[in-house]
């Protein structure tokens, strides 16, 4: 019942309305912004005028404007550079020569667009075929034959999509539980309160209660927030009038996304909560970056991604410390056998159980000590041996 409690009590500590309302407000600001800025930067922005001598056939490249100019009007094209005129392209011997005022940074778009336009021109010239001509211009086609078949590529972006929406997701919600935990136990222990605490409720109810609020508060703004970024992808296919991105997932990969989830925050928060205990000033200790730790396997599996099929990825998504991470991701692209989804889950499930007693016994060590922190050889001790931390 204490535990319930605690965890009641973490996750209302944490959870208000109002910073709620405004940081969704701020977020759904942002995200309009980012809609309208493309249009906005589109319409102040004006296209270069490029004055082209002597060539007929002109280029044609996205905000820049190309037009022909007599050879007799080069010299007043040329003081008027800079001002009415960006830049000039002529072509002499066979050369395309580019005049410009100064340097600036637009003018290796146009460089890059002048070379490709002039090696067509020179193609052009040869006495080529037209088969020719397509060979030189257009890359060989390959024949491939695939057994099962091939995924559409709306489920491709889709699956992208999903995959990198649980990357975000869970970087949410590992540094959210970082920063509540960090500052909560830091504090409490700072302010002396523990002693009082301690008089009440056993240590393993206290960081049990605190896993679980603050856990079940990182889950609500995570699910939060990947409504919102759902809402907000769909809203911007339908104002630039793009197909509607789907989400090709099954209800078991959700459920799966979900359970790999939770069981991974209760991990990493448990050690966080730990760790955070042996932490005597926070300002001046230098543990303060092995909090960072639960950051890896998010890391690993975001490496692996590019090749789902692979061995490391089957090997991450099997491992208890960073399946919760690698499976969803997994999943999301490859069908993965039943025995290894079940050895995964078991492995993780283990994991957890062993790695709350012995964060219990870190914590319930740590949170007692005032003015030194545990060695090392302490923490490796408490963490990995309860007999002789008994």
């Amino acid at each position: 019942m204490n535990t319930w409690t605690i965890a009641a009590f973490e996750f209302k500590r944490y959870f208000k309305w109002k910073q709620e309302i405004i940081s969704i407000a701020l977020m759904l600001c942002g995200m309009g912004f980012s809609i309208v800025w493309p249009y906005v930067k589109g319409a102040l922005n004006k296209d270069y005028q490029v004055a082209v001598i002597g060539v007929s056939h002109l280029p044609k490249l996205e905000g820049f404007q190309f037009s022909e100019v007599s050879p007799n009007t080069k010299a007043e094209v040329l003081k008027s550079l800079g001002e009415s005129w960006h830049a000039i392209i002529q072509i002499e011997n066979g050369q395309v020569q580019l005049t410009l005022k100064e340097k600036a940074s637009w003018q290796a778009k146009l460089k890059l667009s002048l070379q490709n336009w002039q090696q067509e021109q020179q193609i052009a010239q040869l006495p080529l075929t037209p088969q020719q001509r397509q060979q030189i211009t257009e890359l060989p086609e390959i024949k491939t034959v695939l057994l099962k078949p091939e995924k559409d590529d709306k489920d491709e972006k889709g699956r992208s999509l999903f995959s990198g929406a649980i990357l975000f997701l869970l970087i949410m919600g590992i540094f959210s539980g970082f920063g509540y935990l960090f500052t909560g136990i830091t504090s409490e222990k700072q302010n002396r309160v523990t002693e009082q605490l301690l008089t009440l409720i056993s240590p393993s109810q206290w960081i049990q209660g605190k896993i679980l609020g603050i856990s079940l508060f990182c889950l609500k703004t995570m699910l939060t927030y990947g409504l919102i970024f759902f809402a907000f992808i769909q809203g911007a296919t339908v104002i630039s009038d793009k197909p509607e991105v789907g989400i090709p997932v099954t209800g078991f990969q959700i459920f799966s996304t979900l359970l790999f989830v939770i069981l991974g925050l209760f991990l990493v928060n448990s050690f966080m909560a730990a760790f955070a205990a042996t932490i005597d000033d926070p300002n001046h200790s230098s543990r303060s970056i092995m909090m960072f730790l639960p950051a890896i396997p998010v890391g690993l599996a975001y490496s692996g991604i590019d090749n789902a099929e692979g061995l490391m990825m089957q090997v991450l998504s099997v491992f208890p410390l960073t399946s919760f991470a690698a499976m969803p991701l997994r999943m999301a692209y490859v069908d993965v056998p039943w025995w290894q989804w079940l050895l995964s889950l078991s492995l993780l499930l283990a994991c957890l159980w062993w790695f709350k007693s012995a964060a219990t016994r870190v914590f319930a060590m740590g949170i007692r000590m005032y003015g030194k922190e545990p060695s090392w050889k302490q923490l490796l001790e408490t963490f990995l041996f309860p007999v002789k931390h008994q």
